[in-house]
């Protein structure tokens, strides 16, 4: 034994239950770069519609960058399990790399970030909307082919940002 150990930084499986909203971020390992290819964005993004609805929470916006992904995941009901989207989407796209790209894998953690009522989860879509903007990969955020949503309009919920 090396004298070290992990050190368990989430919060209590309760406290991704019900309706709120996390705003999370994974990366991919050795900062590959696998999210310049549109066929692997599209199968990405239908896993995560899938895990999303599976477990009752919409996806407010996510966006890929070319070597890690933001995703804000809002529960919908008292007893959407966000956590558990998330994980269930990690563990599928992780088992696709695996079978097709296997030189390619995620981090073995990734961040997240619940939102407090006091904050707005609004303010965080914009900030991710504006993420390829500022990596310099576009100069407007509406040319960025890799952001979507998952039960919302993106383009009503922006356009309300801007105003």
């Amino acid at each position: 034994m090396n004298g070290f150990r992990e050190i368990k930084h989430r919060l209590p499986d309760e406290a991704y239950v019900g309706k709120r909203t996390v705003a999370y971020t994974l990366c991919v390992r050795d900062h590959r770069r696998p999210f310049v290819e549109e066929n692997i964005v599209d199968v990405f993004s239908h896993k995560l519609r899938i895990c999303a609805e599976a477990h009752h929470c919409l996806v407010p916006i996510y966006c890929f960058m070319p070597n890690h992904l933001h995703i804000l995941i809002q529960g919908r009901e008292e007893n959407s399990r966000i956590k558990q989207s998330i994980e269930e989407f990690k563990f599928s796209t992780g088992s696709w790399f695996h079978a097709n790209k296997p030189e390619l894998s995620w981090q073995k953690d990734y961040y997240d970030h619940i939102i407090r009522k006091s904050q707005d989860w609004r303010n965080q879509a914009f900030y991710i909307f504006q993420n390829p903007v500022r990596a310099g990969l576009v100069a407007d955020p509406y040319d960025y082919p890799f952001t979507g949503s998952i039960g919302f309009n993106l383009g009503e919920m922006l356009h309300d940002l801007y105003d």
